[in-house]
């Protein structure tokens, strides 16, 4: 098991500069507003973010670099080959001279800097504080990949060198065969982001958005996800209740789990299963659901919230355990294979240039 992650306290100082306003996208999944939470939770309900102000150029000398807007749109999870085609990724490194927004934008489209910037902060937010480890002159060097759907991009291969930290971050994009997603895994075979244990969703693509985002308050953590995939109960459950206020939930869930008196709440379902009804007691493991993309969603994914006897938010990633999966065997030695060729694609990067 992992140690428990410090997400609430920072994560949304990070997140929520890496993303713009403008079109209200955030890390890889559209969202509306706000997502309704049940009645019982305290505090007025979310309103819309505000629009992100992009970050000014630093003094020299090692400050706080604000990691700032990007509008990343849905990315559809899609089949990936072990290991990049010649020819088709992208490279970039650049030294760090203000947001990270905007250090990307020197070199890139404004669009494609907003895309890239997004999906590198899915990745330092599992390492970094970004009010404190975040500096000007920090080195990024970066490989991507475009894929299906309009304008997206994976990336491939990841670095960043921290002044702060005096340590170098990498992140390998790795599919093990018969994996229905590809993850993140650092040069040793470790996934970079933390799972919770147990999970609502046995497979998943990303983390997508955690709590208190970009200035809104995102209730629960969201997971990006085929729509139709299993939402199983992480422990022993009493069904509450089902499809309240669906125009903005969706098809919903409220579990309970007697253990704690803790409440859990699914949003944006395809499907509730009928056996799921309320006053039902299920065993830890029972399929309730099925994720999906509805009420005010623009992308599948499984919205998951967790309120106290209280009804105080919790974070997910504090009242459940973690751990990273670790990759062994033969899948460890195709990582591998994928990361040495990675590894020789951002060999010879110059500081400040890109290679399409």
């Amino acid at each position: 098991m992992g140690p428990r992650p410090s997400l609430p306290a920072w994560a949304g100082v990070l997140l929520g500069a890496l993303l713009g306003g403008g079109l209200g996208f955030y890390l890889g999944r559209a969202t509306a507003p706000q997502e309704p939470a049940p009645p019982a939770a305290p505090g007025p309900a979310p309103t819309a973010p505000p629009e992100a102000v992009q970050g000014a150029a630093q003094p020299a000398g090692d400050v706080p670099v604000a990691l700032a807007p990007g509008q990343p749109s849905a990315l559809p999870p899609a089949a990936v080959p072990a290991a990049p085609a010649a020819g088709a990724l992208r490279k970039l490194a650049v030294t760090l001279d203000s947001s990270l927004y905007q250090s990307l934008a020197g070199e890139l489209p404004g669009r494609e800097a907003d895309i890239l910037s997004a999906h590198i902060g899915r990745q330092l937010i599992w390492w970094l504080d970004a009010r404190r480890d975040v500096l000007r002159g920090d080195r990024l060097e970066v490989a991507w990949e475009p894929v299906p759907g309009p304008g997206e991009i994976r990336v491939r291969a990841l670095r960043f060198q921290s002044l702060k930290q005096g340590k170098t971050y990498e992140a390998y994009f790795f599919q093990a065969p018969g994996a229905a997603y590809g993850r993140y895994y650092d040069p040793d075979g470790v996934e970079v982001e933390q799972r919770l244990v147990p999970s609502p969703l046995e497979e998943y693509e990303q983390i997508t958005e955690v709590m208190n985002l970009g200035g809104r308050r995102h209730r629960g953590v969201d997971f990006k996800c085929d729509a139709g995939s299993a939402v199983r109960a992480p422990e022993d459950v009493v069904v509450s209740r089902v499809n309240w206020r669906t125009r903005g939930n969706g098809n919903c869930l409220e579990l309970v789990y007697p253990r704690t008196g803790v409440t859990a709440t699914f949003l944006h379902l395809d499907k509730v299963l009928p056996e799921a009804r309320p006053g039902k007691r299920l065993p830890a493991g029972s399929q309730v659901a099925l994720s999906g993309n509805t009420g005010r969603s623009t992308a599948p994914h499984l919205h998951y919230e967790l309120h106290d006897r209280s009804g105080r938010l919790l974070n997910p990633f504090d009242y459940h355990q973690t751990t990273h999966k670790k990759l062994e065997g033969a899948e460890l030695e195709a990582f591998r294979g994928v990361r040495a060729e990675l590894e020789r694609s951002l060999q010879g990067l110059a500081a400040g240039g890109a290679s399409r």
